[in-house]
């Protein structure tokens, strides 16, 4: 199997909260409050810019799209509670709204995400840089965690399946498909809050990821025998295979419904 992501060299600074990147920044602003991105594209008058852990874009040299963990600018408070749930808690302060995750921060104002925060965000960058993989976020029911082992350990501990995503995020459509229409639903979020532990798996051509990073999920796909994207792998407690699955039509109704087979 080839697996495209080309090495890239981060040279950054660490960045400080994404909130204080919002809708209108220019350029100087997002960098220096982010500093200089891992890889940045210029494609029809808008200039994308790839962190380790967010996407921005700009145009006519304003920010005017912000995405980190499926939510993007623009999203409305019903939108943002279908792709992460209920906020822990949340604040107004005028025509602001401020939802608070175990993840992330999010701002509204009027009715709209006009800036995301990752909790964490400097000590994330940090480790992408010196090559360590971000640690398990499998501790919080129905969310995805990249690291595999800390998966299985959980799962052992609370008696769950664990939930294998081998995808290509930035380049396979039916991919973004499976996570559009079934993955980032709220049906299928609360079964997996119940159910579940989320292990997500990415094989980019673009985005950058560490090489210890990389050279992981390699040996994972190899062990599974994943020759395509998205392929969706199923474990008991234990650790043992008992189902692969992979895109299907129809929303999470059906897909839930095979799952509750294995």
């Amino acid at each position: 199997m080839k697996i495209f992501s080309p090495a890239l060299v981060l040279s950054v600074t660490l960045c400080l909260p994404l909130s204080a990147v919002e809708l209108g920044d220019t350029y100087e602003k997002v960098v220096d409050e982010c500093g200089v991105p891992a890889s940045k594209m210029d494609a029809g008058g808008v200039l994308t810019l790839n962190y380790a852990d967010s996407v921005i874009k700009l145009r006519e040299q304003a920010v005017f799209f912000i995405k980190l963990d499926g939510v993007e600018t623009g999203y409305s408070y019903a939108k943002v509670v279908e792709a992460k749930g209920v906020p822990a808690s949340k604040m107004e302060a005028g025509v602001s709204l401020i939802l608070n995750y175990t993840d992330s921060t999010i701002k509204l104002r009027e009715g709209k995400v006009v800036s995301i925060k990752a909790s964490g965000a400097a000590e994330g960058i940090a480790r992408a840089i010196s090559g360590n993989p971000k640690p398990a976020h499998a501790a919080g029911a129905g969310e995805w965690t990249t690291d595999y082992d800390a998966a299985l350990r959980l799962a052992k501990t609370d008696k769950k399946h664990v939930f294998v995503f081998f995808t290509g995020s930035d380049w396979c459509g039916w991919c973004m498909r499976l996570d559009k229409e079934i993955l980032s639903t709220a049906e299928f979020r609360a079964f997996a809050r119940e159910r579940l532990v989320l292990v997500k798996l990415d094989y980019p051509r673009d985005l950058p990821q560490s090489a210890p990073l990389k050279a992981r999920n390699q040996k994972l796909s190899e062990q599974y025998k994943v020759d395509g994207f998205p392929t969706i792998v199923i474990l008991d407690s234990a650790g043992s295979s008992v189902g692969r699955m992979g895109y299907q039509p129809g929303g999470p109704q059906p897909f839930i419904k095979e799952l509750k087979k294995l």
